[in-house]
């Protein structure tokens, strides 16, 4: 892309170039946010929402839009194999379930297997 396509006539930049940085950034950003508290699954979202809108009229999506999208789905994809692993960890781990189990007993005041009993569902280790 020449750098015409890059800025408006008026000398400001193009709106559609900012919504696609932004997006990218925001993808990028998602893959390492993962790792916390699933907050990457959110910025990947956005980020693939704002790169798709930023094709505006146009049709096309700028080289940083792609790469959002791109990074987006990395973080989405990261941030769901961390949440699969921490259940299946929770679920399998008697040391990782007594940890979460004192933890839920310090925030909540019952612990974790008791508010699995409460909703019907008996807690294996």
């Amino acid at each position: 892309m020449g750098e015409n396509e890059y800025y408006r006539s008026e000398g400001g930049p193009d709106k559609r170039l900012a919504q696609a940085g932004l997006s990218m950034i925001l993808g990028l950003a998602s893959i390492p946010m993962a790792f916390f508290m699933n907050i990457g699954v959110i910025l990947g979202g956005v980020a693939i929402v704002l790169a798709g809108l930023s094709r505006g009229v146009a049709g096309r999506l700028l080289p940083q839009a792609k790469k959002a999208i791109i990074y987006g789905i990395f973080g989405i994809v990261i941030g769901y194999g961390v949440f699969a692993y921490d259940i299946y960890r929770v679920m399998t781990d008697p040391a990782t379930r007594e940890q979460l189990n004192t933890m839920s007993e310090q925030m909540n005041g019952i612990s974790f297997d008791d508010m699995l009993r409460d909703l019907g569902i008996e807690p294996g280790n």
